[in-house]
């Protein structure tokens, strides 16, 4: 048995990792309005099919999700450099920021002068392995 998959199951694919609807995405790969209403979730239960919505969709949501991880970086960074908002939520967004690259260990916030100004400390991490 051939593991390709034909191109109206390829298009089915596709469709349905957009709208998980059997129906609608069967529609949208050229099946007949008749196999579409009667038939179309038995797609759902050939194992090529499933393991090809599987792929997709793990490439399709890492992409999404890159993108989102992008955006988000680009929210924090106006936060950071906002003139508006408490230094409070400044500095949750620089923790955040830090977070993402790992760099939280190295990060200390000190704010001893009891002023506006805060100052940001990176410890030293040791590079031996305890």
């Amino acid at each position: 048995m051939s593991q390709e998959l034909t191109s109206k199951q390829l298009k089915f694919c596709y469709s349905y990792i957009t709208n998980h609807d059997a129906k609608s995405s069967a529609l949208n790969a050229g099946y007949s309005k008749s196999f579409a209403e009667k038939k179309a979730y038995q797609l759902l239960k050939d194992e090529k099919i499933v393991n090809k919505i599987e792929e997709l969709e793990s490439e399709f949501y890492k992409d999404k999700f890159a993108k989102l991880a992008y955006d988000s970086m680009g929210v924090l960074e106006d936060i950071i450099k906002s003139d508006f908002l408490e230094e409070k939520v400044r500095l949750s967004a620089i923790k955040e920021v830090f977070k993402y690259y790992g760099l939280e260990r190295r990060l200390a916030i000190s704010d001893k002068s009891k002023s506006s100004a805060v100052n940001i400390i990176f410890n030293e991490v040791s590079s031996r392995s305890e």
